[in-house]
């Protein structure tokens, strides 16, 4: 289980997102980026800004 803190990306924001694996915490991320903070998801996709959001993974014990 992987899981990604929204407050990593200098939010005031206590959201967790999580999912089984890396790319499922990370669509889980851009879902909530897009909802909640208003992002633009074609940013979100690009290779390069998934290796961002990864980067702040952390595994689930």
């Amino acid at each position: 289980m992987k899981v990604i803190a929204c407050r990593d990306f200098g939010y005031d924001c206590n959201a967790i997102m999580k999912g089984r694996n890396l790319d499922e915490a990370i669509d889980a991320c851009i879902k909530h980026k897009v909802s909640m903070h208003h992002e633009n998801p074609k940013e979100l996709q690009t290779p390069e800004k998934r290796a961002e959001i990864a980067s702040k993974a952390k595994d689930l014990a």
